[in-house]
């Protein structure tokens, strides 16, 4: 990222960046409402400039370092949903196969 080397850069385009890397490390720590915030704050600045290509450039290999935090958490919580499923499943399964024990129990304490 040559872009972020410079350290001349105008105001905006720091913001730019900064908004992005703070959306990077809110990714990663799970906190998408602070995420979706950066995102809304950033795209209401690029609505003033015309972006230079340098820093179109890091902005993308920013953004897609945040798609990859988000798209690992939403492959993370599609298994821990199956996981969720295939125990809720074994659960049900359990108690279903209790309950008919305890039918036939019932049943043969009246036989005796």
């Amino acid at each position: 990222m040559d872009h972020l080397a410079c350290s001349s850069l105008p105001v905006w385009e720091q913001n730019l960046l900064s908004l992005t890397m703070q959306a990077g490390q809110a990714a990663e720590l799970g906190r998408w409402d602070q995420v979706e915030e950066c995102y809304r704050a950033r795209g209401e600045q690029l609505r003033n400039h015309t972006i230079p290509p340098a820093l179109a450039a890091d902005l993308t290999q920013l953004d897609r370092m945040v798609e990859a935090r988000i798209i690992n958490a939403r492959t993370a919580l599609q298994s821990q949903m199956i996981e969720t499923a295939k125990t809720r499943k074994n659960l049900q399964g359990l108690r279903s196969w209790q309950g008919e024990r305890e039918t036939e129990s019932i049943f043969m304490n009246r036989q005796a």
